[in-house]
């Protein structure tokens, strides 16, 4: 009897009540750069272990992680002009990760460690503050798409990549650009009829014929009050996923860019042709929350929601993550993780593969890289 219970006590070693506070450990990276974006957590190498990826306006870094606590400074290349936009692809097949970040892509070698990636510039869009991969034509293969607030000429766009990947990239126009919204998941299939859809912060648009040839535009996306545009103009990190488990893609979004940001999700109802708005976070919160992050935190298999104060924020910077606690988004509990420090393009991922899900960030302005481990599992 004794030896059945320390099997299901070592079976069942995350057991979490609703209400417990989530525990993290600060642990300090590096001091390096300064402006950074391209964020991901990936990993480079092929060894199994996720490293961390960013760059400064398209000069692009990474961090090798090294278990159990080692982090290398690696280049990845310089030469590419982008804003905070970018993300991890495999453009060329061969299982090795590529990097496409604004008006160009970095090949990746097959060996990251030693060599630099093989910058390939293409016409792509050079000021793209949100750089996503997903296959917008149905071929199986995933494409890119990309916004940009260029003042003459702002635009959302997706990029079918060529078989030849050293040719030119051409860009078909989805619709008008704002200064971001479709970063890091904003896309999925909104109205059932089996496109990918993309949703653009107060809009999203409907992928007519499922080619990307013909886009409808709904500006349906628009919060109690207003949005909270600034300086930057509107700006919201988005995530769909079916909150609510109806089979319905609903949208997830955070206002960032902005002073007094607000975290909330959008309930699809009847197939996209409306949504119906539903609060996360306080309605005023002086958080710039340039973070999204849709995870299980708590390992109770529910989709929690992370996010916290980047270069807007006025006063203390605050990461926070609301637990979902019903598993249907409608009921939430906030808990703060960290206070004092500064978060923007956040990502998670069990990065000590101990089997929960743990933290990564930096700042805009300012040079601290850290992660924070997650202790439900010790």
């Amino acid at each position: 009897m004794k030896g059945i219970l320390f099997f299901l006590i070592f079976l069942y070693p995350a057991v979490y009540c609703a209400g417990q506070e989530m525990k993290f450990e600060y642990h300090e990276i590096a001091r390096f750069g300064q402006r950074m974006g391209q964020t991901a957590l990936v990993d480079v190498n092929n060894n199994g272990n996720l490293d961390w990826v960013f760059g400064m306006s398209g000069n692009m870094f990474w961090y090798q992680f090294i278990p159990p606590a080692e982090w290398q400074l690696r280049e990845i290349g310089r030469g590419a002009r982008t804003d905070v936009g970018g993300c991890p692809l495999d453009v060329t097949g061969n299982g090795w990760i590529d990097f496409v970040v604004g008006d160009s892509w970095y090949e990746n070698t097959g060996d990251p460690e030693n060599e630099g990636f093989i910058l390939h510039r293409k016409n792509m869009l050079r000021t793209a503050h949100d750089v996503i991969a997903v296959d917008i034509d149905g071929d199986g293969i995933k494409d890119i798409v990309q916004m940009s607030d260029n003042r003459d000429h702002p635009v959302l766009a997706w990029y079918r990549i060529p078989e030849d990947h050293t040719l030119n990239w051409d860009y078909t126009k989805i619709g008008p650009g704002i200064h971001g919204g479709i970063d890091p998941k904003g896309y999925g299939d909104l109205n059932g009829n089996g496109h990918v859809d993309i949703v653009r912060g107060d809009a999203w648009f409907e992928n007519v014929d499922g080619k990307g040839q013909k886009w409808n535009q709904h500006d349906v996306l628009i919060p109690p009050g207003g949005s909270r545009p600034d300086i930057y103009g509107l700006c919201l990190k988005t995530w769909v996923i079916d909150m609510n488990n109806n089979g319905l893609p609903d949208i997830v979004q955070a206002e960032c860019d902005t002073d007094n940001g607000r975290v909330f999700w959008w309930e699809n109802v009847n197939n996209g042709e409306s949504f119906v708005f539903h609060p996360i976070s306080a309605d005023s919160t002086g958080q710039d929350f340039h973070s999204l992050v849709l995870a299980d935190f708590n390992n109770n298999g529910y989709m929690d929601i992370l996010s916290g104060g980047g270069p807007l924020t006025q006063g203390t910077h605050k990461l926070f993550i609301w637990e979902n606690v019903a598993g249907d988004g409608s009921v939430w509990k906030e808990h703060l993780i960290l206070e004092g420090k500064r978060i923007h393009e956040a990502k998670a991922a069990d990065i000590d593969g101990d089997g929960d899900i743990d933290i990564i960030t930096k700042p805009w302005r300012g040079d601290l890289h850290f992660w924070l481990e997650n202790k439900l599992i010790d």
